[in-house]
Order: structure tokens, then sequence, then C-alpha cells
């Protein structure tokens, strides 16, 4: 996940900066923890005071039930929580925060009003909203096949050396109910190649659902 620094210095001098997990950097725009959208924020800050560096913990998608973020599923998967909901285009289409249901609004209020991380609730809220964009997704831009949909085909053909084999391990894991890969049915977990081409078939829209979460994710780790 490289990206650019505005904060570089001279090579060879003297530099001061901080390290910090961004989950612990959440401002009044996020939704109860520190997401991508708080990057440009924080290194302005820390410019501002003369600092020169700003090194985060990983930001890989952490596995079930895990607040680590060294306790991985994958090296190359943003985990998602980390994604700005309110500058996704589908989500703005859908009205925003202002088109969330009565409960995820609670929710919202929620995970921004309490003084510690609740990685579970913001998990679940962040899910069903951006489940809300995918469906506007698939309705106004997978189906007509716009310029959005074909970024979308673009960027799972660029990165097919991993996502491929990620999004489908992860849409397996979500119909598997979150159960280890070795307590799945025996020919999944030998990777059959008949087993592996059943289930891409039956589980397409859940593994695009999957590739869409790491394209927005990406987009914004980029533009950050």
């Amino acid at each position: 996940m490289p990206r650019k620094s505005s904060m570089s210095a001279p090579t060879g001098r003297r530099r001061a900066g901080l390290l910090i997990p961004l989950f612990s950097c959440p401002s009044t725009a996020s939704w109860g923890i520190g997401d991508i959208g708080d990057v440009e924020p924080l290194t302005a800050w820390l410019a501002a005071a003369g600092q020169h560096v700003l090194q985060l913990l990983p930001l890989n998608e952490m596995a079930p039930g895990q607040q680590s973020p060294y306790s991985a599923i994958s090296a190359m998967a943003i985990d998602p929580i980390f994604i700005r909901v309110p500058d996704v285009l589908e989500f703005e289409a859908l009205g925003g925060e202002a088109g969330l249901s009565p409960e995820d609004r609670g929710a919202l209020a929620a995970v921004r009003r309490t003084p510690r991380i609740d990685h579970q609730a913001v998990r679940r809220l962040k899910q069903s909203a951006l489940r809300g964009a995918f469906q506007r997704f698939l309705d106004v831009e997978w189906r007509p096949n716009t310029d959005r949909a074909r970024a979308l085909r673009m960027y799972a053909s660029e990165q097919a050396w991993w996502i491929e084999d990620y999004s489908l391990f992860r849409a397996l894991h979500a119909r598997e109910q979150e159960r280890p890969w070795t307590e799945w049915p025996a020919d999944l977990q030998r990777r059959e190649p008949a087993a592996i081409d059943r289930a891409r078939r039956e589980l397409t829209t859940e593994v695009l659902f999957q590739q869409y979460l790491q394209w927005l994710a990406g987009t914004q780790w980029q533009q950050a």
C-alpha cells in the first residue's frame, strides 16, 4: 500500500514524527474509528508542528474478532473498517448519513460518542452502509457498464494475482459464518477445482462485493 508523503526531508538529516495506529486517530467526520480520510488532516497537523514522518501500523484486514493490526488475514487487502464511508459516491447518492436507517443513525451516534473504539459496532455499521452503497453500484453502475464499473473491472484485472483468491475466500468465509477454513467442506479445504469453480458461480455477487470494498479502500488510500 505505498503512497508518497508530503512530509519528506532530505536524505541523511535527522527527522522526527509520529508512529501511531490509524484506528486511534478518529476525527469528528469519521465513524468512531480513525479512517483513511483522517490521514490528510493528521499529516497537515504534524507538518505544522515541524514533524516530517507519519508512520502507521499496518492497515491490512484483521481477522474476524481481532483488533490487532498484526492479526491480518491478507498481506494485500486493506481492512474495510478504514474506508471513509461518506466519501463513497454511491453512499452519497443514497443520501449520505441522513439516508441511513434510524437504527444505523443511532449506531453512528453511539460509536461517535463512546470514548473507546467499539470495533464490532463500527464494523457492523460500515458493512451495513457499504452493502447499501454496493447495491446501488450494481443497479446504477455495474449492470449498465458505466465508466465507474469499468474502473472496478480494470482494478480487479490489475490486482487479479491476489484479489481473485482473496475475494473468494472472504465470500466463502462469510457463507460459512466465519468458521475456520479447516471446518469447511472437505472439497473446499482441499481447493478441489470443481468445488472452487462451483463456489465462484454461487458467490458471484459476494465476490464482487469484496472486490468493490478493496477498490474503494485502495482508491481512497492512493488519494490520501
